[in-house]
């Protein structure tokens, strides 16, 4: 298309467009390796509104903020790598996911669908976790990123609401559209009143769609409850995983899942008590003759298709050729046997047979090749498998080594806390002897508390420590009877009450 936008970015195609703006392929032109980008062009709907320029500009840049932050930091959510505003439009610049939309892989089996389930629900507890609300969830807005095959969820819908800001009289601001596609939009999105649980309608709705290739306006409903007859559209659909869907697409909001963490357990449970994950299964159609080849659809569904080269017409011209070769090879082979005689036959035919023998032994030495490759890959993994649990088993004992080495430490720490306690008993012990005391501060090493009365009633006056001395100059019991000796303290100089059992004659 030859178009730049502000010298950089070169239009390579249409994408789409909308009621929003359009969206374009296009080459970063200020890097080496010109690396693709997808840009989004939005237009305000209501262009000619009181609403400001300035206003639609911050409720721009604020949401492209949160869509910088949300692809900054989960794999799946294109990255923005730039966003900028030119003659009343707003520009995005976004990633450029490359595969396929669920909406062209459709419809898939029951286990490829659970998979992708789960994994766009870990991405929506991370965009829910922020406060965000997808609104524009279904299978054209997920890609299967070729690189990895991981879902990738696109087009957020808040963006485009700041298209269609609208200043009331009051002076506060609202948007005058409604996002979300028809079929897939929950009953309060269609009010405005989007919650985290609209974005798992749109996501039960948008993995029926992975399972049947019919949009939801053509099933049935029941008139009183709105229930989706789809199952019937299903040769094989696991309970559980319908039972989950089910719950998601209910009509009332408090009826679904309350968050996409709860509808992950639930379909947790169901993938860990069952068999992993499936893979696409392959159907290999074989040609009845060599006129045909394998190859695979370009919008890689599980089936792989058989494709005639060229078309029927081509074909018939290449048979009548061929048939014209076939009687002219004939001819030729019965002049030279009856000029050559048996002779010339016999090498003809020997000649066949060496060349079949030899196409024979190619393709034998082929698959021995090509054994001997997954042999060598199979060793490759189960090394690189051990080698893996041989560090694991390493890590694991250093572990271990360093928790056992932490016992050690502070068993040896408790160990000489008490030696010095020992050791301070029996010095408190010395200096009671050498002061005259009548009496030392028994009981286990430690600091014991001096109260101002007979009983755990008093008030401390002060703490005395194992083996301290003490002058007995008084006796009486508490309370409860036991028996409590008034004393005085050689360590703080104190006179005060303490516990007979505390005290050693």
């Amino acid at each position: 298309m030859n178009v730049q936008l502000l010298d950089r970015y070169e239009i390579v195609k249409s994408l789409g467009s909308g009621g929003f703006g359009d969206t374009f392929l296009a080459k970063d032109t200020q890097i080496p390796s010109q690396k693709l980008v997808v840009i989004k062009r939005l237009k305000p709907a209501n262009a000619n509104s009181n609403t400001s320029t300035e206003l639609i500009q911050k409720l721009f840049e604020k949401e492209a903020s949160v869509l910088e932050d949300l692809g900054e930091h989960n794999s799946q959510i294109p990255k923005l790598y730039s966003y900028f505003s030119n003659d009343n439009e707003f520009y995005l610049v976004q990633e450029y996911i490359q595969g396929v939309s669920l909406n062209e892989i459709a419809p898939i089996g029951s286990e490829q669908a659970k998979t992708i389930l789960s994994s766009l629900l870990t991405t929506l507890k991370y965009i829910h976790g922020k406060g965000i609300i997808h609104r524009d969830i279904k299978p054209e807005n997920i890609i299967l990123r070729d690189s990895d095959h991981l879902p990738v969820l696109i087009d957020f819908g808040a963006v485009k609401e700041t298209m269609g800001a609208v200043t009331l009289g009051s002076g506060s601001t609202v948007s005058s559209v409604v996002i979300g596609t028809r079929g897939f939009m929950a009953p309060e999105q269609s009010s405005g009143r989007s919650v985290f649980s609209t974005d798992l309608y749109a996501l039960g709705l948008t993995i029926i769609y992975t399972l049947t290739k019919k949009l939801p306006v053509e099933f049935s409903s029941d008139q009183q409850t709105g229930q989706l007859d789809w199952q019937s559209h299903v040769s094989k659909i696991d309970s559980v995983l319908a039972k989950v869907i089910n719950k998601a697409i209910e009509m009332e909001p408090s009826r679904r899942y309350s968050s996409a963490e709860a509808m992950y357990q639930a379909l947790h449970s169901l993938i860990s008590s069952g068999a992993e994950p499936a893979l696409p299964m392959e159907t290999v159609r074989v040609a009845p003759s060599n006129e045909f080849l394998v190859t695979r659809s370009s919008t890689k569904t599980a089936e792989t298709v058989v494709t005639p080269v060229g078309n029927s017409h081509n074909n018939y011209s290449n048979n009548n050729g061929k048939s014209k070769i076939a009687t002219l090879l004939t001819v030729l082979i019965g002049i030279i046997v009856v000029t050559a005689g048996l002779g010339g036959g016999f090498i003809i035919t020997q000649q066949i047979k060496e060349a079949e023998a030899r196409a024979a032994q190619a393709e034998k030495e082929k698959q021995e090749a090509e054994q001997k490759r997954i042999e060598a890959e199979q060793k490759i993994a189960e090394d690189e498998k051990r080698q893996r649990e041989l560090e694991q088993k390493r890590v694991e004992e250093e572990r271990q080594r360093l928790a056992a080495e932490a016992e050690r430490a502070k068993q040896e720490r408790q160990r000489l806390a008490a030696e010095r306690q020992r050791v301070q008993v029996l010095a408190n012990q010395a200096k009671a002897m050498a002061s005259g005391a009548s009496a030392t501060i028994g009981g286990i090493p430690g600091s014991k508390n001096i109260r101002s009365g007979p009983g755990t009633d008093y008030g401390v006056i002060t703490q005395g420590y194992t083996g301290e001395g003490l002058d007995i100059l008084d006796s009486s019991t508490d309370s409860g009877g036991h028996v409590w000796y008034k004393v005085y303290h050689y360590g703080s100089g104190s006179t005060g009450w303490i516990a007979s059992q505390l005290v050693n004659f």
